[in-house]
């Protein structure tokens, strides 16, 4: 696989949410080290790391892609993706993950992910806020 289609290829099979190809970009032994706001973990193998992604994308009842990109940093790939989604069916939240890939020709075969977290989505409360009348400072208290 050429650096820059593997690379592609999973930003683009993650904002499509299809977990069964986001494995294909991988190489089978892929590592992926997941700087997570709960600590750090690690995941090993193409099928394990995509189920870590469909974990956490997977179930959403609402999912939009706010960016992505995909751009070389010396022989590494920085690749960075923004969602909007909804994982109850209620609150929206925004995320986003920022990772550097090492793609050899079997996929990329390690990832260093530093995830955000899934956070309210400050726009859209911001939105509901005006759209009440309520004062933002005000709302930011509740």
């Amino acid at each position: 696989m050429q650096t820059t289609t593997s690379s592609q290829a999973f930003v683009d099979q993650l904002a499509a949410r299809n977990f069964g190809h986001l494995a294909d970009t991988l190489a089978p032994d892929a590592v992926a080290r997941l700087s997570l706001p709960r600590g750090v973990q690690e995941a090993a193998g193409a099928d394990a790391i995509a189920r870590r992604f469909e974990g956490w994308f997977g179930g959403a009842s609402q999912f939009t892609v706010l960016s992505t990109a995909n751009q070389p940093v010396g022989e590494r790939r920085l690749l960075q993706w923004r969602f909007r989604l909804s994982r109850d069916g209620r609150s929206t939240e925004v995320i986003e993950q920022v990772a550097f890939a090492d793609v050899g020709p079997d996929g990329i075969y390690r990832l260093d992910l530093l995830c955000s977290g899934f956070l309210p989505d400050a726009e859209l409360t911001e939105e509901t806020a005006q759209a009440c009348n309520v004062p933002m400072d005000r709302a930011a208290r509740h």
